[in-house]
């Protein structure tokens, strides 16, 4: 299991990370049996965003093409998290794998993802069982 988080206060790079982003987007990967768990807790925005970006970029980098995201913890959900969430289901889809996102209905995200139409595109499911069932049954 590997988790990323914002960089301690105080501590500086030769890039400058961004302090705001301190503690407010948390995402742990966990390999499961045929799939990737990314569970996600915080706010998903422009400032955080590659701290999801990236390990879903590793994932199919090391060939992991079955991705379910929880996003169940996430208190906000802009533009940029749910192109990070688009992009991720464009690359595994033209790789033959598949992402689903588990989020809390009714809740701020599920809300984000209904308003934009976003959810017609990504499949949205209420639990990781959910999640698993559907990577089950599909073809």
């Amino acid at each position: 299991m590997r988790e990323r988080q914002g960089r301690a206060v105080g501590a500086r790079s030769a890039a400058r990370s961004k302090p705001e982003s301190f503690g407010r987007l948390r995402v742990t990967v966990d390999d499961r049996e045929g799939y990737a768990l990314v569970t996600v807790a915080g706010e998903v925005d422009v400032t955080t965003g590659s701290q999801l970006r990236e390990p879903l970029h590793e994932l199919v980098e090391q060939r992991k093409h079955r991705h379910v995201v929880d996003l169940r913890e996430v208190t906000f959900l802009d533009s940029t998290g749910l192109g990070i969430l688009v992009s991720d289901h464009k690359r595994l889809r033209d790789r033959d794998g598949s992402l689903h996102v588990v989020v809390t209905t009714p809740g701020i995200v599920a809300r984000v993802f209904r308003l934009t139409g976003v959810d017609r595109v990504v499949p949205l499911v209420h639990t990781v069982e959910e999640a698993e069932t559907a990577l089950t049954t599909a073809p």
